[in-house]
């Protein structure tokens, strides 16, 4: 659990922790180094540095359909400071 003195994102991709690992807009595909799951055409996929933290390596990767926003997993271990 990490407080954070501000508002808990509810979206990966506007959080501070998570970042980019692969987004094919157009076209393309691949296969994630991260989970050894398929990147699909008009994906993007956003790993979190809390999950590097807590496993040593990063073992998740959340997908979303290019223009959507990604929500945070029942996992994330963001808490607001109160």
């Amino acid at each position: 659990m990490y407080k954070v003195p501000m508002k808990k994102p509810t979206k990966c991709n506007k959080c501070p922790f998570g970042h980019c690992t692969y987004s094919f807009p157009l076209g393309g595909s691949g296969i994630s180094r991260t989970d050894g799951k398929q990147c699909k055409p008009g994906t993007y996929g956003y790993i979190c540095n809390l999950d590097f933290d807590a496993n040593g390596e990063y073992t998740k990767v959340m997908r979303a359909k290019i223009d959507n926003d990604i929500r945070a997993p029942k996992w994330c271990g963001l808490q607001e400071d109160s």
